[in-house]
Order: structure tokens, then sequence, then C-alpha cells
């Protein structure tokens, strides 16, 4: 199923799993040649970091055009990176496994590299499934760019490589949003391409229901990271932007969640403002350690 394998390979397209062989099923088919007309020569790489053989016997007996690999088994940074490592393509295309590529993608993504050719990066966009029935539903739609996006991107590898991969310090959450950082420091520019679109299906957040490699605590950890390594400045990332976003959970979210789905998920929204609490004394402990370390300077 690999397109024109005799041609120079243009796409490689990054699959990372973790033990969602039905998901990953549904989205492989998306990719191959009958739903990728128009694409110019891509292969596509597997990397699994599955605790079981599913996805290698779903890729062996319904994909043999596709490459299948064990991933590094650490968290989502360190299988897109072991799917890069084998890549031979110019360009990596990055898709999650429980997102499905709508027809023409691929070639959609090659239209927008023709016509920008000083761009190294482009995002591609992000829908769900259906209008939203809970609160306790997640999709990470992106429907007008600069969030960047793991789930749909496309990275010129020799730019990927010069930024030195994802990060693997960031175990399950903000590698994405730390690549995207370095990139824009970097100078590299970028382009939304609403074209190249992807389905990504609406998702119980509940973390009983979940197979990914979230743990309970998953982003809090991964928060403190990202504020060290970068120190960042912006209001989403301060003490007055997760304030008002506080704020507004228990007003217009609380509203919302209210009226429009009667309270279904209103169990998530409040954990959610309990995150955000959370995530509030994080900074207030990281701004208190930055006064410290310049006290000492």
């Amino acid at each position: 199923m690999e397109n024109k394998q005799s041609e120079k390979t243009i796409f490689s397209v990054i699959v990372p799993t973790f033990q969602r062989p039905q998901d990953l099923n549904l989205c492989l088919r998306s990719l191959t040649n009958e739903n990728q007309k128009g694409a110019p020569s891509y292969q596509v790489i597997v990397s699994d970091d599955s605790e079981n053989n599913d996805g290698k016997e779903l890729v062996d007996k319904y994909f043999p055009g596709f490459n299948w690999q064990v991933g590094k088994k650490i968290g989502p940074a360190g299988n897109r990176n072991a799917g890069v490592a084998n890549a031979s393509g110019e360009w990596i295309v990055f898709i999650d496994d429980d997102c499905i590529a709508d027809p023409g993608y691929l070639a959609a993504y090659f239209s927008a590299i023709n016509q920008n050719p000083t761009n190294s990066i482009f995002e591609g966009r992000i829908y769900p499934d259906r209008p939203r029935r809970s609160w306790a539903e997640g999709c990470p739609a992106n429907e007008k760019g600069g969030l960047f996006w793991t789930s749909n991107l496309c990275v010129k590898k020799a730019v990927f490589e010069n930024l030195g991969g994802l990060d693997e310090q960031f175990e399950v959450a903000y590698e994405d949003v730390d690549f995207a950082r370095r990139f824009e420091l970097a100078g590299f520019s970028s382009s939304f391409v609403p074209d190249a679109s992807v389905c990504h299906p609406w998702r119980s957040v509940r973390q009983n229901n979940t197979k990914n490699w979230k743990n309970k605590n998953y982003e809090e950890a991964d928060f403190v990271r990202f504020l060290k390594k970068h120190k960042p400045k912006e209001r989403q990332f301060t003490l007055p932007g997760y304030t008002r976003n506080f704020f507004r959970m228990l007003t217009s979210d609380l509203f919302a969640c209210a009226v429009k789905y009667q309270f279904r998920g209103v169990d998530i929204l409040l954990f959610q403002v309990f995150i955000t609490l959370k995530g509030m004394l994080l900074i207030h402990r990281h701004n208190r350690y930055l006064k410290n370390e310049d006290l000492e300077v």
C-alpha cells in the first residue's frame, strides 16, 4: 500500500499508537492509496507503544505495505521520534491513531508545500465527527490554525531534526506546545492548510474510558517542566490568564454545561476547575522560584 515506492519518498506519515487497534484500523484505512488519490510518493510508519501485538497483527494482515515498529515506550514524544528515526521522506506528517484522514489529505499538504516553498511547517484542520453532546467529551479541534497539534502536522524532516525533534522530557503533554515554541523562536515560517483535514471523533475524557499514555496527574508534571524550560510570559501561561480561565469556567462554561448539555459531564467541568486551581498554584510557586533565583544572582 505504500504509494509509488520506486519514486523519491515525499511524505513519511507517522502514526503513533497505544492499544487502540480499532481506532488504528480506521486511521490506516484512510491513508491507503484508494483514499489518498493524487498524493505524491509516501510511506506510512506505525510506531507502537502498546503492551500487546494487536497493532502489529492488524498491520501485517490488512496493511502489508505499511511499516510497523516498536516505539520507545516512554510516551507520545518518544513514540513520534522513533517513527521519524526510520523515515525516508523529505517531509514528516504526524497524524494520531484516533484521527481519520479525509480523501485528498496528503495531496492538500503537497499542494500547500508547492505554493509556499519557503515554509517549513504546515498544520492541517482537525474537526469533530458531530456536535458535542456532553462536557465529558473531548476533541483537539483546530479550525483556524496557530495551535500546531501533532494530531495533524506536516514538518520538513531536516527542520524537525535540526530542532532536535520532540523533547522527550515531556512524558504525555506539552511536547507539541514546546515544539511550536522552539520553531517559532528559530524563525521558521508556517501555514494553515484547511484542506489537509482529519476527523477526530469526540472521545470520553473520563480516565477509565481512555486508552492512551495519560496517567491520573499527567498534565501537572509536564506543565512544570514547560514553565522551567521556557519561562513563558504569554497570558495563557500566567497567573492572570489562569485566573481568568477559572472564573470563566465557573460562569459561562457552567452555564453552557447546564443549558446545552443538561449538566451532562458537569463532574468533568468541576474537575477542570480543580486542575486550573492547581495550575494557578504551580505558576505561583514557579514565580517565587524565579524571584529567589534573581535574588541569588
